[in-house]
């Protein structure tokens, strides 16, 4: 079986490498690729198929709302992950109606609850019959 690509952006640099690292040793089945930099982040997404991107909320630059709107418009099958320590329950809604987020997930983050919001992406939905 071929690894998922997975792409995570996040301005803490210690909890990507922290995630990084629990991938490979726990979690094989996925190709994790870290990203503090949107730009670089979504370089990665446009030079091939993701299984997931999953953003921060909070970052400089750009929000994580905005990185999923953008990412909404231009891959409207992209599947989006959301994790966040600061978002109050408007900017939760805000960013649930901006387009493909699947998950929000509050930190700190659990890895086994990650690993089950992955897992759940590729279960079919009600809308999509299953192959």
């Amino acid at each position: 079986m071929s690894q998922r690509k997975i792409i995570i952006l996040d301005d803490e640099e210690m909890m990507l490498r922290s995630l990084e690292r629990r991938f490979r040793s726990e979690a094989s089945e996925y190709d994790v690729n870290v990203f503090t930099s949107v730009k670089s982040a979504l370089a990665e997404l446009e030079a091939g198929e993701c299984y997931a991107f999953i953003t921060d909320v909070k970052m400089p630059v750009l929000n994580g709302d905005q990185v999923v709107g953008y990412i909404s418009q231009k891959y409207p099958e992209q599947k989006c992950l959301v994790i966040t320590g600061q978002a109050d329950v408007d900017e939760i809604k805000r960013i649930t109606q901006v387009g493909n987020v699947s998950t929000i997930l509050r930190k700190p983050l659990e890895f086994d609850r990650l690993l089950e919001a992955l897992a759940a992406l590729s279960e079919p939905t009600e809308d999509k019959p299953a192959d």
